[in-house]
């Protein structure tokens, strides 16, 4: 005990502030670090869930690509039998047919075409509404914590508006 008063430490004094740091680090713990970890949990499988819904969204672009590089393909193939045909024919009569086989294969590339912009639009309009859903999921939860109510309804508000003026 001489020794703690020879540098000028109080021994009750000491053991009230220990006593003191001990409490206050079990309400930190009990109240404030449990809440902040779950928070931090939350966060991180919203943020799984967003990677995971992108990778979809990816995905089917990507078999949409697929779909429309395989249409392509098949105009091709029958762009080519309809020609092979059209020079069967040609020794009978080549400028009838040519011409006849010529709009049917303009026309089938055309459909092709118009099936693949009308595939791709549809997909993009897909993606865009996922994406578009998980903006506003994460606007949501990112906000909730920051803004009261009201500034959370205008901001969801400005950012639904934004993201349908992008869609559109």
């Amino acid at each position: 005990m001489e020794v703690l008063s020879k540098f000028g430490i109080n021994p009750v004094l000491l053991v009230a502030q220990i006593v003191n740091f001990l409490i206050i680090l079990f309400i930190v713990k009990k109240f404030a670090l449990k809440p902040i970890l779950q928070l931090l949990k939350k966060r991180q499988e919203t943020i799984k869930n967003g990677l995971q819904q992108a990778e979809d969204a990816k995905r089917l672009l990507e078999e949409t690509s697929e779909r429309e590089r395989e249409i392509l393909k098949k105009a091709h193939v029958q762009a080519r039998e309809l020609l092979d045909e059209a020079k069967k024919q040609g020794e009978e009569q080549l400028v009838k047919s040519e011409a006849k086989t010529q709009a049917q294969v303009e026309k089938m590339l055309n459909e092709a075409r118009d099936q693949i912009s009308l595939e791709t639009a549809q997909a993009e309009k897909r993606l865009m509404s996922h994406i578009s859903a998980l903006a506003v999921k994460l606007i949501e939860k990112s906000s909730s914590e920051l803004f009261t109510e009201k500034e959370q309804s205008l901001i969801m508000d400005k950012a639904v508006k934004n993201l349908k003026k992008n869609i559109d």
